[in-house]
């Protein structure tokens, strides 16, 4: 009898949660769960406030660009120098749109990394893996939808001032960068289904069982080969860059432009290429001669997250590069002065400053949520630390190193590029210009600032998690 009340004592598991096919109202009920998932938690509203701004920015940016190459390809101010226009607008348009498309897969893995707890926990409930996939994959498409919806309103209002941009010999208008409606509503889809498709991919560990655990996997393995290819490469290019001038011969204009074009995409995709390596390389050295905790733990998180650390300012690859290049365009146009014909390299320089600033922007964006992704995927560890009595600063110190050295490579690897790119081309008087020089020099202060600026916009979230409880 006293067995008998003593098991009927014990607390009784939770019931599962009825499947949404058979529950009335399992749509409704599915929809009320995820505006639950949506509401801040422990991590607070940097966790939710920095993907929407990212999509926001993304949307911006990717409306601008289009915008203006829109107009390059289509106004008939361009005159004879039409298909000249149409070529670089597309090159900026490219060279943004990866970085773009990076940042906007990135906002939403954070948007659906945040809630994976959340999500282990309604599937330990009885939650089906369709369950979990809709309220996951539901409110990062809502926030990515958001956010495009707000950046679309972004682009409208910054409309007048984009038309302020001097082209063709003086302000272009407001009318003239305006996409159109079908290209504002096709970016808003396309951020919308970037954010749908990402969120999804980053939560395949969640729905595998029910306890959702995240796997842990071994550093990648050393790439000497890939590093010693792609370095042969680089190589190879520079060398076709250097006599570039007997290749012209035997070309038409045109499609020398689009060779040298695609050199310079080839080149800033083998400096991508080899980064990954390098940064490995570079946190195992740290690891082994690490000296403080902070060195010890940016070390290991550079070797075993290499392609994360790296991808996250990749950007500042393709800027440097742009900084060099258009850096000598720019003391070849202040040369030139203003003589009849000019118009076009005053252009260019304008172009160059442009593509420049958005491209901070977006590296800026990129390294916000990106540390803000890593900061919710080491959650244990700074839990842990903090516990163990790491100092705050400490801990931001190495954060800040698996950041900046990166940065840092990927820098001097996209101005090296654009050296030896250049310098066949326009000579060693322009790449060494004082203005070129003042361009490459302003470029690295603004992008190593710009990410001074995001990292520190992520430290809310740090504080947020060593307050929480532990795990």
């Amino acid at each position: 009898m006293s067995a008998a009340v003593a098991t009927s004592s014990l607390p009784q598991p939770p019931a599962p949660l009825a499947r949404a096919s058979e529950a009335p109202g399992g749509i409704r009920r599915v929809a009320a769960l995820t505006i639950l998932l949506a509401r801040p938690a422990r991590q607070g509203s940097a966790a939710i406030v920095l993907p929407l701004t990212a999509f926001a920015v993304t949307t911006t940016l990717m409306l601008i660009v289009a915008g203006g190459t829109r107009m390059f390809l289509t106004d008939p101010r361009t005159g004879q120098m039409a298909f000249l226009y149409g070529v670089l607008s597309v090159l900026a348009l490219i060279l943004l749109a990866v970085p773009t498309a990076t940042l906007g897969a990135a906002a939403a893995r954070l948007s659906s990394r945040r809630r994976n707890d959340r999500l282990s926990t309604l599937r330990l409930l009885g939650a089906t893996n369709t369950e979990v996939g809709a309220m996951a994959v539901g409110e990062a498409s809502v926030v990515a939808f958001a956010g495009a919806v707000v950046g679309a309103a972004a682009y409208g209002v910054a409309l007048p001032l984009v038309g302020l941009l001097p082209f063709f010999g003086g302000p272009v208008g407001a009318a003239a960068v305006w996409a159109g409606w079908p290209i504002v509503l096709a970016v808003i889809i396309g951020v919308g289904l970037i954010a749908t498709v990402s969120a999804a991919a980053s939560l395949r560990r969640v729905r595998l069982t029910p306890l959702g655990v995240r796997r842990r996997t071994e550093a990648p393995p050393r790439r000497t080969r890939t590093l010693v290819i792609s370095a042969i490469a680089i190589v190879a290019v520079g060398t076709i860059v250097a006599q570039f001038s007997s290749v012209s011969a035997v070309l038409a204009p045109a499609a020398s432009i689009v060779v040298l074009l695609a050199l310079f995409a080839g080149a800033l995709a083998l400096v991508n290429l080899i980064g990954t390596p390098i940064v490995a390389a570079r946190g195992r050295s740290m690891a082994r001669r690490a000296r403080t905790a902070a060195q010890l733990i940016a070390g290991r998180e550079l070797a075993a997250h290499a392609p994360t650390a790296w991808r996250r300012v990749s950007s500042i690859a393709m800027i440097s590069f742009i900084a060099v290049v258009g850096g000598s365009g720019m003391a070849l146009t202040e040369i030139a002065g203003d003589e009849p014909g000019m118009t076009l390299f005053a252009d260019i320089r304008t172009g160059v400053l442009v593509t420049l600033g958005a491209g901070f922007v977006l590296l800026a964006a990129s390294v916000g949520v990106s540390q803000a992704a890593s900061v919710l995927d080491d959650r244990e560890l700074i839990v842990g630390l903090d516990r163990l009595g790491m100092e705050p600063a400490e801990l931001a110190r190495a954060r800040r190193i698996t950041v900046m050295l990166p940065l840092r490579w990927a820098a001097a690897g996209g101005a090296v590029v654009g050296v030896a790119l250049a310098l066949p081309i326009v000579g060693i008087s322009l790449v060494v210009a004082p203005l070129t020089m003042a361009v490459i020099a302003a470029t690295f202060v603004a992008g190593f600032g710009a990410v001074a600026l995001a990292l520190l916009a992520s430290r809310p979230l740090v504080t947020a998690i060593r307050r929480g409880p532990a795990q």
